[in-house]
């Protein structure tokens, strides 16, 4: 069943594109409103409960993408098709950046409606028969802001799994702005990066994804950002993003996401934080993280993930730090997980040799500490989304 939200501004396209809707032979469920996409915050209640939204507006032009951005931003598994008279290439641009699926011309390219909808129905069907095969977890590190270690923690935790539970691993990063993760890894950059997947979604499949990863070892690979983080053409749309995510899963037990820090979380991050079967947002006891914090676990708890349910990670842990861990746990409403020491040392060490720290500094309490984090986050028999935290470990400091 498709849930189908549709904003129109004049009675009479509706009703067509209703028509439309009707002759793709889809299951559907339809909510329809009567405005213009400058209304569409109004019904965002609605919204929220769909999974496909059409946006019909005569006099739509880029600069009022606004809302269509806030709720593809709160949503990041909506599927957004807007219709306009004759859409600029400047709309089309904006319509793209902001994750719209598809910009269609009235009428002549309604009828692209219904080959859309039979793609989403039948991916659907496809994901529902899928469900119940066995397939991999994947793990998201977030923080509300750059500089918390973030990309070591993520890389070390992929090769910690990697290493002492034998399981097919990849590790994805997705940072917009650094996209360095293979930078601690290996010392020459991957011939193939995310930005060779940015084709159209029906052609992304097994092969290309196998084609584009970075082999670190039998059973660890690696799919890096692009080599020019700043390229906004290289960034792969929300879509894309869900389907390698998907891809992924049936070839890997562990799939750990980079998403990026902050203002670096884009639609296409959100996306896959939002399928991620668990979060975990990484801190420093500091005011500044603290302040972004809060809006983060906003936007987290928007795609289902509650307070409850998102593990914090305290990096650079200081048992002196003026925000101590009562104080986190107050002020955020969530439970602090799993506290890492401070080991500049060892990390811009292993940076250095391109050689992820659990392998050559093993023995550092940076590295046992994410080794525990590892033991922590991949309990035997956890499942998706979990409610329960564990207990606190501060690694005996």
């Amino acid at each position: 069943m498709i849930d189908i939200f549709l904003l129109s501004s004049s009675p009479e396209r509706a009703s067509h594109i209703v028509s439309r809707i009707e002759a793709s032979g889809v299951a559907y469920r339809l909510r329809r409103a009567y405005g213009s996409a400058g209304q569409i915050c109004v019904h965002k209640q609605a919204i929220t409960r769909s999974s496909v939204l059409i946006v019909d507006d005569a006099e739509l032009v880029a600069r009022e993408l606004d809302g269509v951005e806030e709720m593809l931003a709160c949503v990041p598994a909506l599927r957004c098709v807007l219709i306009a008279p004759a859409p600029s290439d400047a709309l089309r641009g904006a319509a793209r950046r902001v994750g719209v699926q598809q910009v269609l011309a009235w009428p002549n390219e309604t009828d692209e409606l219904v080959s859309l909808l039979l793609r989403l129905d039948a991916r659907q069907r496809m994901s529902e028969r899928m469900s119940a095969r066995p397939s991999g977890r994947i793990v998201s590190f977030v923080s509300p802001k750059g500089g918390s270690g973030t990309t070591l923690i993520a890389v070390n935790f992929a090769q910690a799994l990697a290493a002492s539970r034998n399981r097919r691993v990849l590790l994805i990063d997705l940072s917009r702005q650094s996209a360095d993760a293979g930078l601690f890894l290996a010392t020459k950059p991957s011939p193939q990066t995310l930005a060779d997947l940015d084709v159209p979604v029906e052609q992304l499949d097994a092969r290309l994804l196998e084609a584009c990863v970075m082999r670190i070892q039998a059973n660890f690979h690696v799919l890096t950002g692009p080599r020019d983080p700043l390229d906004g053409a290289a960034r792969l749309q929300p879509a894309q993003v869900e389907r390698v995510l998907a891809l992924a899963r049936k070839r890997y037990d562990a799939v750990i996401v980079d998403p990026g820090s902050g203002t670096d979380l884009d639609a296409s991050a959100l996306r896959a934080v939002a399928v991620s079967d668990s979060v975990s947002m990484v801190m420093q006891q500091n005011p500044l993280y603290l302040q972004g914090a809060r809006r983060l676990l906003d936007s987290l708890g928007a795609q289902g993930h509650a307070a409850g349910t998102v593990r914090m990670v305290v990096n650079r842990y200081d048992r002196q730090a003026r925000i101590d861990l009562p104080t986190l746990e107050r002020t955020l409403g969530a439970k602090v997980a799993h506290c890492l020491p401070r080991d500049d040392k060892h990390a811009d060490a292993a940076l250095g040799l391109a050689v992820p720290l659990v392998k050559c500094a093993a023995d550092s309490a940076l590295a046992q500490g994410i080794r525990l984090l590892a033991d922590i986050l991949w309990q035997p028999g956890a499942g998706r989304r979990e409610t329960s935290i564990v207990q606190r470990n501060e690694c005996g400091l």
